[in-house]
C-alpha cells in the first residue's frame, strides 16, 4: 500500500475513534440501531408490517420480533391485526411511545444545536457538505 494512502487510512481511523468517543455521537448512534431505530421509523412512517421494518433496518425478522416484544412490555408500540393480511401485524408507536421518543429526540437536537453553535454556520455547512459529498461518491463506488 502506498505510504502516504496508509497514513491517511490510519489517520482516518483515529478520527472515527475520536468521534465514537465524543458523548454526542453515543447517543445519537442509538437511533440507527435497536429499539430507538425501530421507534424512529415509525415515527417518520406511520404503522408498518414487520416484514416492512425488517426491511427498512436490514435486520432479521427474529431481531424485529424481538424489539417488538420489548417495545410493547415498555408500553412503547401497540400491535393490531393487518387487515391485508391476517397472518401478520401492523406496528404503531403508543401515544407514550411518542412522548418517551420525543424527550429522546429534544435531547438530540439539544446535542446538535450545540455543536453547530461551536461549529459556527459556515463549518456546519462546509461539514454537511463534506459528509454529503462522502456518501455520494461511496454509494457511487458501491461501497
Amino acid at each position: 500500500m502506498d505510504e502516504n494512502i496508509k497514513k491517511l487510512k490510519d489517520e482516518f481511523l483515529l478520527y472515527l475513534y475520536e468521534i465514537s468517543k465524543i458523548k454526542m455521537v453515543s447517543y445519537i448512534t442509538t437511533f440507527v440501531q435497536g429499539e430507538d431505530a425501530l421507534m424512529l421509523r415509525l415515527l417518520m412512517n406511520g404503522p408498518m408490517a414487520p416484514k416492512d421494518l425488517s426491511d427498512e433496518l436490514k435486520i432479521t425478522k427474529g431481531r424485529v420480533t424481538a424489539i417488538i416484544n420489548k417495545l410493547k412490555y415498555k408500553n412503547y408500540i401497540e400491535t393490531k391485526e393487518n387487515k391485508s393480511d391476517r397472518r401478520s401485524i401492523i406496528v404503531n408507536l403508543s401515544e407514550y411511545g411518542k412522548q418517551m421518543f420525543e424527550i429522546k429526540l429534544n435531547i438530540a437536537d439539544e446535542y446538535f444545536n450545540q455543536v453547530f453553535t461551536v461549529l459556527g454556520e459556515e463549518d456546519a455547512i462546509n461539514l454537511i457538505e463534506q459528509i454529503a459529498n462522502l456518501l455520494n461518491k461511496v454509494k457511487e463506488a458501491g461501497l
